[in-house]
Parts: C-alpha cells; sequence; structure tokens
C-alpha cells in the first residue's frame, strides 16, 4: 500500500501493526505509559546510556505520572458505568485530587483502599514536582517560571525500581476495581464490606451454631478491627452472609436445591459414575484405542442407553434442569447469587428443546460433571449433600 502519511502508513510486513482508535481499548493508554516508561528507564540503565540520562528522566518520570492519571480515570469512571459511585470526578489532570476523590467515598472494599493506600506515596512524590501535568512537560510552568525549580537531581536506578512497584500496584487497582465491579451486580454487600470482604469474614467466622461462644467473640474482634467495623457495620456484616447462600453455607447454614432432592442427587451422580469409572492407567497409551474391541465399545454404548433412560425416567425435567443449573454455576465461575436467575433460563431451554434425551446425553457426557456439581452445590450452601456425595479417600 502506497501512502504519504509519515506515521500511519501500512505496509504489507503485518507483523509490527499495532491496534489503535476503534481498534485500541482504554486500558492500552494507561498500560502503555507505565510500560513505556519502564522500557525507557531499563533501556538508559542496561545500555549505559549515561549521556541520556538528563533528557529521557523527564519523559520517564511524566509516563508514570500519565500513567497513574489515566488509571484513576479509568477506575472511577468505570465505577461510575457499574454502578458503584453515582458521580464522578471534576475534568482535570490533578492526580492528587482524583485520589482522595476515590479515598473520600470509602470504596466498600478492603482490598481497593489497600492498593490506593499503597499507590498515595507516588502520587504525593510526583504532585510535589508536578501538580497538574505541566512541568513534566515543559520547562516553564503557567506562571512563567522554571518547572521543578526545587528539584536537582533524580536517579534513574532509583526510579525504575520504583517504576517496577508502581506498575504492580496500578495493574492490582485496576483489577480489584474490575472485579469489585463484576461483584456489584449481586448485590451481596454492605455500606462497608464488599462481596469478598464478606466471603473473607465468613471464613474466618466460627460456624453459626457456635456463635455467642468465646471463639465467635474473639473472632468478631479480629474481623471488627481489620475491617475497622463498628458493632452496627459488624452485625450487617452477619445479616448478608447469613442470608446469601454461599456464604451462609461457610458458617454452617446448610441450603437445599430449589427443585432436585438429596436422593435425585446421589442417584444421578451414582448413573454419572456408571459412564466414567475410574480409568485403568496401567492399560493406556498410544496404542489403547486399537486395544479396545467393537464388542467392548457395543457394551459400553449399551450402558449409555440404559443409563440415559434410567435418568430421564427418574428425575424430571424441573429437577434436570436445576442438576444442569448448579453444575454450569461452577463450571463457568457464576456468582451463585444468580441461581434462581440461572435454574429459570434452563427450564426453559429443556422445555423448548424437543429430545431430552440427548439433553441428558449431553449432561452426563460432561468429564468434569462430578467434580463442578459438587462445587456448583457448595456455591448454593448444599455444603451437606456436597459433603455426603464427596467420595471418600
Amino acid at each position: 500500500m502506497t501512502t504519504t502519511d509519515p506515521f500511519f502508513a501500512l505496509t504489507e510486513d503485518s507483523d509490527w501493526n499495532a491496534c489503535i482508535g476503534k481498534q485500541g481499548d482504554e486500558e492500552n493508554y494507561a498500560d502503555g505509559y507505565i510500560e513505556a516508561a519502564m522500557e525507557l528507564a531499563a533501556a538508559v540503565i542496561d545500555k549505559s546510556l549515561y549521556e541520556k540520562r538528563d533528557t529521557l528522566v523527564l519523559p520517564i518520570l511524566y509516563n508514570a505520572r500519565h500513567a497513574i492519571e489515566l488509571t484513576l480515570k479509568l477506575v472511577i469512571r468505570e465505577f461510575v458505568n457499574r454502578g458503584v459511585l453515582t458521580e464522578g470526578h471534576k475534568a482535570n489532570h490533578d492526580i492528587a485530587s482524583h485520589a482522595s476523590f476515590l479515598e473520600e467515598k470509602q470504596i466498600p472494599d478492603e482490598s481497593f483502599r489497600t492498593q490506593l493506600t499503597r499507590l498515595r506515596p507516588y502520587i504525593d512524590s510526583l504532585t510535589q514536582v508536578d501538580s497538574d501535568g505541566q512541568e513534566l512537560r515543559y520547562h516553564t510552568n503557567r506562571d512563567g517560571k522554571q518547572s521543578m525549580d526545587k528539584k536537582a537531581l533524580a536517579n534513574i536506578l532509583v526510579i525504575y525500581k520504583s517504576l517496577d512497584s508502581l506498575s504492580t500496584i496500578l495493574g492490582e487497582l485496576k483489577n480489584r476495581a474490575y472485579s469489585l465491579c463484576d461483584e456489584w451486580k449481586t448485590g451481596t454487600r454492605t455500606a462497608h464490606c464488599s462481596r469478598q470482604d464478606l466471603l473473607e469474614i465468613a471464613r474466618n467466622l466460627p460456624q453459626r451454631s457456635e456463635w455467642g461462644s468465646p471463639d465467635f467473640e474473639e473472632a468478631k474482634n479480629r474481623i471488627r478491627a481489620r475491617y475497622v467495623l463498628s458493632n452496627r457495620n459488624f452485625t450487617a456484616a452477619l445479616d448478608k452472609i447469613q442470608e446469601t447462600r454461599e456464604l451462609a453455607g461457610i458458617v454452617g447454614i446448610n441450603s437445599t436445591p430449589i427443585h432436585l432432592t438429596n436422593e435425585k442427587a446421589e442417584f444421578l451422580l451414582g448413573k454419572w459414575d456408571t459412564l466414567h469409572p475410574p480409568r485403568n492407567t496401567d492399560a493406556l497409551g498410544t496404542d489403547f484405542l486399537a486395544r479396545v474391541s467393537f464388542r467392548e465399545l457395543q457394551h459400553e454404548r449399551q450402558i449409555e442407553q440404559q443409563v440415559i433412560n434410567d435418568i430421564v425416567s427418574e428425575l424430571s425435567e424441573e429437577e434436570l434442569a436445576d442438576a444442569e443449573t448448579i453444575y454450569r454455576l461452577n463450571s463457568t465461575r457464576t456468582f451463585a447469587e444468580f441461581y434462581e436467575e440461572r435454574l429459570e433460563v434452563q427450564m426453559k431451554l429443556y422445555k423448548v428443546r424437543a429430545d431430552l434425551r440427548q439433553q441428558v446425553q449431553d449432561l452426563m457426557g460432561k468429564t468434569n460433571f462430578r467434580r463442578n456439581f459438587l462445587g456448583g452445590l457448595r456455591m448454593v450452601g448444599c455444603v451437606a449433600l456436597a459433603d455426603g456425595l464427596q467420595p471418600s479417600v
């Protein structure tokens, strides 16, 4: 392709084509600037570019500052779009004010607040030399004075080591923000604790039957101190834990599937075990298929058909849909709060699909069914049932 554009011309060699604009992503901006800062600093050190220290230090520091600005803006915008925040921050280049905005909002998530706290020293350091994104780009500031007039030296090696830590913090802050937004839609949270916080709190509590015991009081004091919770806040956390299937199961409040009985669950898993007996590892090899006779394959086919017949005769569509929903919650890592919603959808699929036998065959053909079904039962709070179906070691 022939073009006179000096920067956006394309050639037949596409190896170095980079996606930008409509093929780019907002993350590319935030990630790109911190990566550029690290690459520049590493190049100066690795190649001993002493003569370029004075010139490259400026884009290195500016890129680091801009990466912080873009990451904070990305997080705030994501929080607003997903309902974590009701309003955003005013448009400016003041990274300290963006961080303060998030700090003042007291985002209900310990992990996010921790990353924000870890980020603060880097923000403070860069803000003292460049409060609005001007002084690292221009020799003079808006007041006509020399930029960074109170600084005289900066060590590239120190900067590089700090950039490495900064990159990790920005990545963890951003990723935790994304995860928090995903959790937000479940509604499992309190004014001070996220779903992840509540999950961790549940894991650190004794079983529900022991609440009020000395062990419970000790756990309560530890949890309140860690998450800075008042008595009322702690009680709100306990209430949310008890009303949420997965969290309630962790503290010993057992639930049952919506349609599937314990007996039918055991029956279904037993039939899956029939179709998937433990393999004889001694018989496995490159010529394994060659060792299996047609008669053996035919026998396995007969067993499969009998298993499907038994399941279709024993379980209703509602029970089968329930089992598949529980399995898929775990296999797709879907929040258990959507159990009822996904079950309703699955039941409709069972009713519109004409061939129920094929549906059952597809489900029983899943080699990971046992593992994910048991995991799904735990997710929906059916811990006792999952324990009872777990094979003894």
